[in-house]
């Protein structure tokens, strides 16, 4: 985002060039009667209500709305301008006996004065120039205002955008970690071998949601491997019915936002994995390409069990994420059968 005084600066480098243009043309396109120094003074006092107009009275009245005291402004400074450079005009006719205007400047529109005022003949030869490059300018004044307001609106909405992302990162983070927990602390309950390897694999985790996770897109197959290792914690907790598969097919090297299939997974062990139904299973599905990733995850359900309020944080979050990194790409589909829950996710490139 351009600063105040960067902005300013800016716009004068630009009329500096305008008037440079106009100078170039004026003393290109004259017959060489006038010393140049002359015709970069008209130029200069040409622009000076318009350049007064766009640095101070317009900013003024976007800050103050106080539109009386800017058209009385304007209009002063208008008539002071033509005054002045009226009377410049005509110090230069009659110093080099010259009467030509596009001598002095490419902008060489006039009025003609009526004949009981034609010894004034010089204001009705600046006010036109005056006048067209002052409307010019405030056009200009008004696209500047409301692009750069269209750059600050999209900035904001840039960075409430990160900063809601930030938050369901580290909503994420908790739910997952908890879960991790439990497997620990249910493995250390048995004194269970595999207790080093699981604590071996949680700072993975860990170290996944810390850093690697925080940037906007990951490579997929970091993700597979995060969701192989909270696959591999869980399964240790899982009663010995229990069926878990996870396939994937990787056609090209694509990046996904980070932690966007973990909380399925997780959903998926937390209401398909129940020691009381017969055979409890997970299978998950992931496909990706250059076009789209697809991702499905089937689970058993069990009615009386505690996953009626199936789709808790993980899944609010999910859909948020996907709202804000793939607007318009992206579909995510939750189907609750009689003992099954399926999830189906796909995601545009």
């Amino acid at each position: 985002m351009i600063h105040l005084k960067e902005y300013n600066i800016f716009r004068l480098i630009l009329n500096i060039a305008f008037t440079g243009l106009i100078l170039f043309a004026a003393v290109d396109n004259s017959s060489k009667n006038l010393p140049v120094s002359f015709i970069l003074l008209y130029n200069v006092l040409l622009f000076l209500p318009a350049w007064s107009n766009n640095f101070w009275l317009l900013p003024d009245l976007r800050r103050t709305k106080n539109i009386k005291r800017y058209l009385v402004c304007i209009v002063s400074i208008f008539i002071f301008g033509v005054f002045i450079l009226g009377n410049y005009v005509q110090y230069v006719y009659d110093q080099f006996n010259n009467s030509s205007l596009e001598d002095l400047t490419a902008l060489a529109v006039t009025s003609s004065a009526p004949r009981s005022i034609e010894k004034y003949q010089s204001y009705f030869d600046v006010f036109p120039g005056i006048l067209m490059i002052l409307l010019v300018m405030i056009i200009g004044y008004v696209v500047q205002e409301y692009l750069s307001k269209i750059k600050k609106e999209e900035h904001i909405q840039t960075q409430n955008t990160i900063a809601e992302l930030s938050l369901l990162r580290s909503q994420i983070s908790p739910h997952f970690l908890f879960n991790v927990l439990n497997s620990l602390y249910a493995l250390s309950l048995k004194k269970a071998d595999e207790t080093p390897d699981v604590i071996l694999k949680l700072s993975d985790i860990l170290r996944y949601s810390l850093y690697e996770s925080q940037g906007k897109e990951i490579p997929v197959a970091d993700e597979i491997h995060i969701l192989k290792t909270y696959i591999d914690i869980e399964q240790l907790r899982a009663p010995e019915n229990t069926n878990i598969t996870f396939e994937y097919t990787i056609n090209d090297p694509v990046k996904i936002a980070p932690m966007l299939l973990l909380p399925l997974i997780e959903n998926a062990f937390k209401h398909g994995i129940d020691s009381s139904i017969d055979a409890s299973y997970i299978n998950a599905l992931l496909s990706c390409n250059s076009k789209e990733l697809i991702f499905t995850c089937k689970n058993s359900f069990k009615e009386a069990s505690k996953c009626k309020n199936f789709g808790g944080i993980g899944i609010k979050n999910i859909r948020k994420r996907l709202q804000l990194l793939y607007p318009m790409k992206h579909s995510l589909e939750i189907i609750k059968n009689e003992n099954r829950f399926d999830v189906i996710l796909k995601v545009k490139f």
